[in-house]
C-alpha cells in the first residue's frame, strides 16, 4: 500500500523507516476491519511532539470513515502532545487539486489547522498542519534529523 499510496519522490527510503521503528523513535501501524486491512501510519515521535509522516487508507475502502478512525486513534496514542503532518501545498494549477483540497477539508475535520509553514525534504515542499498551532516548528524538525541522521535534507520555515 506504501508503493500504491504514495508516489515515488514522496516516499522515503523503505530502510531508514525500519531502523527508526528499532530505536523506539518511530512507530508502523497497521489497521484491521477483521480480517480487511484498512490502512497504515507511519509515525515519529517524541517525549515532546508526535509526527504522522505517512498516513493511507486502503483505496477498497475510501470514505468509510477509516481516515478518521486512524487519527482518533493516533490522537490518543500522542496524548497531550503536539501533532503534525504535511500535505501538498494548495495549487490551484496543480493537476491533482481536487485531491488536495478534498485531504485539506478531511484533515480540517479531523481536528488540524493549516498554518503557514511550510517542511521541504530535498526538493519537495509541503505545507504543515497542525493539532496546536502555536508549537514549536524546531520540535519537529530536530525529530526529522534525528531520525534520518541529516541523510535527508530537511527544512521548515514560514512564508
Amino acid at each position: 500500500m506504501y508503493l500504491r499510496s504514495f508516489p515515488a519522490h514522496e516516499r522515503l527510503p523503505y530502510f531508514p523507516l525500519v531502523v527508526n521503528s528499532w530505536r523506539k523513535i518511530a512507530n508502523f501501524y497497521a489497521y484491521y476491519n477483521h480480517e480487511e486491512f484498512v490502512g497504515f501510519a507511519y509515525v515519529l515521535s517524541t517525549t515532546e511532539a508526535y509526527f504522522i509522516l505517512f498516513l493511507a487508507v486502503n483505496d477498497l475502502v475510501h470514505s468509510k470513515g477509516y481516515g478518521s478512525k486512524i487519527l482518533q486513534d493516533l490522537r490518543q496514542d500522542a496524548g497531550k502532545r503536539p501533532i503534525m503532518l504535511a500535505i501538498e501545498p494548495m495549487n490551484e494549477e496543480a493537476a491533482n487539486r481536487t485531491q488536495r483540497k478534498k485531504r485539506l477539508a478531511f484533515y480540517e475535520r479531523n481536528g488540524f489547522e493549516l498554518t503557514q509553514h511550510f517542511y521541504y525534504e530535498g526538493s519537495e515542499r509541503y505545507q504543515i498542519m497542525l493539532t496546536n498551532p502555536n508549537s514549536p516548528l524546531s520540535l519537529f524538525e530536530n525529530m526529522m534529523h534525528q531520525a534520518f541522521w541529516n541523510l535527508i535534507p530537511i527544512k521548515m520555515t514560514s512564508e
